[in-house]
């Protein structure tokens, strides 16, 4: 045996005791005796055992008085009760006070082994029972504790959090998101999401992330909403089980109206400004023309000198002034693009022969090459011009040692593609994500003398991405930068929009 489990005899006849002992001891078990109840009790409080043999009648306290306390005191120790003399009556009787078992003497050493193994593992059965309950009742009870610790966390966020299980039925929704929401009466527990969020492109991307199926496959949706002339930016994720499978969604709706507001002054701090600038600095340039044409009278050459560098300054103020609120514009969402089809051939031959002698001031060679049959796009005229004016520049500006400009157009069937290929100083790979950032401007040793707002490249993408295109950049330091700017055509074009 494994473990050698301790068996109390308890009979008032000695040679029953000493022959029960031998008997159990050469069976392995551990073997404790007691002449009557009372001593068997006293034995109990001081060495619990693990099963009781225990004769019906003896003096002092017999087997019924014992199965009163020991199924109080005791209730995990199994009772066997032994008897010569015992009727079916008193065997019903014991078994009513809560004895295992009933043998009657004379019994066979086979028998009463069984009995005793029987009831150790009921004994072994009920402990393990027990050991379960307890680790049920403590993870219920830990389970209860997190669901109420989760839910406290989330009830106290500053930020509004929902949950959907994988029939896109809202779970779970705290207190900040039904506020946000402007609901008065909690919607039903669980239930549709079009009754917490009515947004049809919220709804699609919840309906998406549970599409997925496998978590791998799943991936994060940013939205923004407005609700009730609240702004939110909504954060969608999926989660997922232990077979990787899809279960829900979470959503973290965060108020953003504030930084919508502070965006709003600010485009019309800008415009404001822009406009009081304008007027007041075109009115000098025009003054300073008057003035540099000799039409106010002789300049010495120091004069003019000094009036040409004031009047470059002044026209890199107006182009600043220009582009921030070309951006202000387009940052706003109503910047007028009047989209028709248009030959970018005529707009990209107008454009090197307007920048040929500039170019060529600075040893730069422009050559432009145009595919047969390029299709028409459709877009506003005035925005390629300045789309391809900033990269064409940027790539004049760039070549301080001279070289190739080069400007290629190429039919790519549902798209075109305009390459700008200059052979100048480059972009570090560490700098490229950056240059289309606003006011953003590659610092280098080699651009000091270059001059520009940084608002150029930031222009480029927004018009770009108005037109329902793409740019892209490669650059080798050293070796020069090429910019890939891809436009549906006008057949393409019209499909977009007729899918949207």
């Amino acid at each position: 045996m494994d473990e050698q489990h301790k068996i109390l005899v308890v009979d008032d006849e000695e040679v029953l005791r000493l022959g029960c002992s031998r008997v159990l001891v050469s069976e392995g078990y551990l073997v404790t005796t007691a002449a009557n109840g009372q001593e068997a009790l006293d034995q109990l409080a001081a060495d619990p055992v693990n099963v009781v043999l225990c004769d019906l009648k003896m003096p002092v306290m017999g087997a019924l008085e014992v199965l009163e306390q020991t199924s109080v005191r005791y209730p995990g120790i199994p009772v066997i009760i032994m008897t010569g003399l015992g009727t079916v009556a008193d065997a019903v009787e014991c078994m009513k006070k809560g004895a295992y078992d009933f043998v009657t003497k004379p019994f066979s050493i086979d028998h009463l082994c069984m009995v005793i193994k029987r009831a150790l593992e009921k004994q072994l059965l009920e402990q393990q029972t027990r050991q379960l309950q307890e680790e049920q009742a403590r993870n219920l009870y830990n389970l209860a504790m997190e669901q109420s610790r989760m839910h406290t966390i989330v009830n106290c966020m500053a930020d509004g959090v929902l949950v959907t299980n994988r029939e896109g039925e809202v779970v779970l929704c705290n207190s900040t998101l039904l506020h946000l929401l402007g609901v008065q009466a909690p919607p039903p527990h669980p239930g549709p999401l079009q009754a917490y969020v009515d947004n049809r492109n919220f709804q699609a991307a919840i309906e998406s992330l549970l599409a997925a199926g496998n978590r791998s496959e799943a991936r994060f949706i940013a939205q923004e909403l407005c609700q009730n002339h609240i702004h939110l930016r909504a954060l969608s994720a999926p989660f997922s089980g232990l077979d990787s499978q899809v279960l829900g969604t979470v959503t973290v709706f965060h108020d953003v109206t504030h930084f919508k507001e502070l965006d709003e002054m600010k485009n019309d701090f800008v415009r404001m400004v822009s406009h009081e600038l304008r007027s007041p600095l075109a009115a000098i340039k025009q003054q300073h023309a008057v003035i540099l044409d000799g039409l106010a009278g002789d300049l010495t050459h120091k004069q003019r000198e000094l009036l040409t560098r004031a009047h470059a300054k002044i026209q890199g103020l107006l182009d600043l002034i220009n582009d921030l609120l070309d951006v202000a514009k387009m940052e706003a969402g109503y910047g007028q693009l009047e989209q028709v089809p248009l030959d970018l051939r005529e707009t990209l031959g107008e454009l090197v022969e307007l920048l040929r002698e500039r170019a060529a001031s600075q040893k730069v060679t422009l050559k432009l090459s145009v595919t047969d049959g390029l299709p028409l796009i459709q877009a506003d005229r005035r925005s390629m011009e300045e789309v391809f004016g900033n990269l064409v520049s940027n790539a004049i500006n760039y070549s301080p040692d001279g070289g190739e400009v080069r400007i290629d157009a190429i039919s790519r069937g549902d798209y075109l593609e305009v390459v700008v290929q200059d052979q100048g100083i480059g972009i570090e790979a560490e700098e490229i994500p950056k240059i289309f950032d606003k006011f953003y401007r590659v610092k280098s040793p080699k651009t000091r003398q270059v001059i520009g707002t940084g608002l150029g490249l930031s222009l480029v993408k927004g018009l770009i991405e108005a037109h329902r295109g793409a740019v892209d950049v490669e650059s080798e330091v050293g070796a020069g930068t090429t910019f890939r700017v891809k436009l549906p055509t006008v057949g393409a074009a019209k499909g977009v929009d007729a899918g949207e």
